[in-house]
């Protein structure tokens, strides 16, 4: 069981023209368990790809998951996933982004700009 509560969520903005909406948000885990920011306009880049450990296509990933909803800001969400164990994640990060997810653009889902990042740490 997945559960995550985030807080301080961008506002929607629908998509207009040939823009993206801001939200609902995609929500993965990456490869690589640093968030440095590096370059402001394209943060969090050194935390990798998608987590992908059995070679899928996009929307399989084992580190794909179900987009965030905000309402005013907040998300709160809990989801069932049998692609790994608690342990195999330790280390990875979790990464928000500005888009939601398409499921299908190859690799990564067209999710777009990373907002947030954080380091999965075991409890104990």
């Amino acid at each position: 069981m997945v559960c995550a509560n985030i807080t301080n969520l961008p506002k929607y903005k629908p998509a207009t023209g040939n823009q993206n909406p801001i939200g609902p948000h995609g929500f993965h885990i990456h490869e690589n368990g640093t968030c440095e920011i590096g370059n402001p306009q394209d943060p969090f880049q050194a935390a990798g790809g998608h987590w992908n450990p059995t070679n899928q296509p996009h929307g399989n990933h084992a580190g794909d998951f179900p987009v965030l909803f905000s309402n005013k800001g907040s998300s709160s969400m809990c989801f069932f996933t049998n692609k790994f164990t608690s342990g195999e994640v330790v280390g990875k990060s979790i990464i928000i982004h500005q888009n939601p997810d398409d499921y299908r653009t190859q690799p990564a889902g067209d999710a777009g700009k990373r907002l947030a990042c954080g380091i999965i740490k075991s409890l104990y």
